[in-house]
């Protein structure tokens, strides 16, 4: 099917490459969060170093996203996490380091997941340069891009770096228009095949995924349009057994089709663990930060709806868990779609801000620290093993 042309110029679509930027006016960002805390700007500085030096190792961008300067958000600010601190307890708590590779690799973590059964999205097509492989799914140069690109039946389709993160360089693709050779985005906007075939050829060398467009359960489309919205649900695994630790939803919002917190009029929601209740759903970070009770599209009530088949989706990710038992700690990106569960993403280094933030608590309670030193524990007794039988060699 082809789209409409229309008479206005229509808007062009382009694939990010970075997170934009932000300028920080530390002076000013400093008088706002004093007013709010209804304290001195002096006293902020004091309780940021504090947390800085302290076991969180929060930096003050963080400080001020996580919204660590109002004194009734979190009821113990030292136990928040800043982003070095949560990728030293990322590496310590996944000692095996040799597992890595997996979780790093979207190609790769997906279908070993889809070894075993587990629900994925499956794959259209692989850009990876140069490769003479008689895979009908491989992609290996500019004119092979742009003819898999053309074709009409692949579409709606998502695309994505191989190995990127924060879904930098993602784009939905709803259809391919042959008389002006050119792509319409999810979001209604327009890029020429050509210009779309460079970006991907100039920015993401590394390989780029064509995966099928999915459709959320009717639940989340009424609240959200026709869009994935996944659920962070990270695990930890104690002897083996894992369970759900931190959960919450990301909502996308206006033009966005990922669901990322940092994309601009994206939400973000406070779930209850046991039932997939929604309890709080807020948008921004710090001084930008505003609570919402419905969505800003479809005015959808937000507070106290239930994500649909909530057991079933915290279960796919138990078992995922238990699969990959050499990684204690991984944070899933797990959607319900109009057909069940399914596994979007997986980290073995989440990112502990949007639980944090969503939750208004730390990560670094006792039950933690003490999951945290059982590893340290292990990760020695393993450092010890492997020297012996290096040993014995």
């Amino acid at each position: 099917m082809q789209i409409a042309l229309k008479r206005q110029a229509p808007a062009v679509a382009t694939i990010e490459t970075a997170k934009p930027a932000q300028d920080l006016q530390i002076n000013a960002v400093l008088q706002k969060m004093a007013a709010v805390a209804a304290t001195s700007p002096l006293s902020i500085v004091r309780e940021y170093c504090s947390l800085a030096f302290g076991p969180g190792q929060v930096s003050f961008k963080e400080y001020m996203q996580l919204r660590l300067f109002d004194r009734d958000y979190y009821p113990d600010k030292r136990t928040v996490v800043g982003w070095r601190k949560n990728r030293d307890l990322d590496l310590t708590i996944n000692y095996r380091h040799d597992w890595i590779g997996l979780f790093a690799n979207k190609i790769a973590s997906a279908s070993y997941l889809a070894a075993h059964g587990f629900p994925t999205i499956p794959v259209l097509g692989i850009y990876t340069e140069n490769l003479a492989s008689p895979s009908q799914h491989v992609i290996a140069n500019a004119e092979a891009l742009k003819a898999f690109l053309r074709r009409p039946e692949h579409y709606p389709m998502f695309g994505k770096p191989i190995e990127g993160i924060q879904s930098i360089g993602s784009i939905g693709l709803a259809q391919y228009d042959s008389g002006e050779d050119r792509l319409e985005t999810i979001g209604g906007e327009n890029i020429l095949v050509d210009d779309f075939a460079s970006d991907v050829l100039n920015n993401f060398s590394q390989g780029y995924l064509f995966q099928k467009f999915l459709s959320p359960h009717p639940v989340i489309r009424e609240v959200c349009g026709n869009r994935l919205a996944t659920a962070r649900i990270v695990t930890l695994a104690r002897d083996g057994e894992p369970s759900v630790f931190r959960a919450c939803w990301k909502i996308p919002s206006g033009s966005n089709m990922a669901d990322n917190y940092w994309r601009p009029g994206n939400l973000l929601a406070q779930i209850d663990v046991t039932t997939g209740k929604v309890l709080r759903a807020m948008s921004g970070t710090g001084l930008e930060f505003a609570c919402h009770s419905e969505h800003p599209d479809t005015k959808a009530p937000l507070i106290g709806m239930t994500l649909p088949r909530w057991d079933d989706l915290k279960q796919t990710a138990i078992e995922a868990a238990r699969l990959l038992r050499h990684m204690p700690l991984i944070g899933f990106d797990m959607a319900m779609s109009e057909t069940g569960p399914v596994v979007v993403e997986m980290n073995y280094n989440p990112d502990f801000l949007l639980n944090q933030l969503a939750d208004g608590r730390g990560v670094l309670d006792a039950e933690f620290s003490a999951f945290v030193a059982e590893q340290k524990r292990k990760a020695a007794e393993r450092t010890k093993m492997i020297k012996r039988e290096i040993r014995q060699l």
